[in-house]
Order: C-alpha cells, then sequence, then structure tokens
C-alpha cells in the first residue's frame, strides 16, 4: 500500500470519527457498528463503507465515537470495513 493511500484512509477515518452515524440508540448506551464497502481503488471502497456507516448512524440517531478502517485486496478490488461505536446524540 502506497503512502497516499494511508494518507487517504487516515483523512476518511477522521471525516467518519467528526461526523454523526437499525436502531435508535438509547439513552446512556453506545452500540457497535460495522459498514462496508467494496471498489476497484482503496480509496472508493473507504468512502463507500464511510457513506454507509454515516447512513447507520443517522438512522440510529446518534454519533460516530470511534472508529478503525481495515481495506483488503480482494481480486476484484478492494473491500474496506470500518467499525465504529455510535452513542447517542446529547441534547
Amino acid at each position: 500500500m502506497g503512502f497516499e493511500t494511508l494518507v487517504a484512509c487516515a483523512v476518511i477515518g477522521t471525516i467518519v470519527a467528526a461526523s454523526s452515524v437499525i436502531e435508535p440508540a438509547q439513552a446512556g448506551t453506545c452500540s457497535p457498528v460495522k459498514a462496508m464497502g467494496q471498489a476497484k481503488n482503496i480509496v472508493s471502497a473507504t468512502a463507500r463503507a464511510q457513506d454507509r456507516l454515516q447512513k447507520i448512524a443517522a438512522r440510529m440517531g446518534g454519533t460516530v465515537t470511534e472508529t478503525s478502517t481495515d481495506c483488503i485486496p480482494r481480486p476484484a478490488g478492494y473491500v474496506c470495513t470500518i467499525k465504529a461505536i455510535v452513542c447517542p446524540e446529547i441534547g
């Protein structure tokens, strides 16, 4: 994996962590979630996973607090998985 790819993944991961994220999050509870994305290149696969994570968090009415991203090369491209913790929004 090239340096540019690692930097792109780090930037996208930071965006996901700073943004909001199949059921409503309940007061005082945080839920682990996982979102996957597949594409021909690692940046697109990570972006798809990020988009799915944001939609999950929005449906739950919560905020993403922690993330980790893992991308695996496949014959048809890359599969990226973002594991995150979604906590209820306060306020």
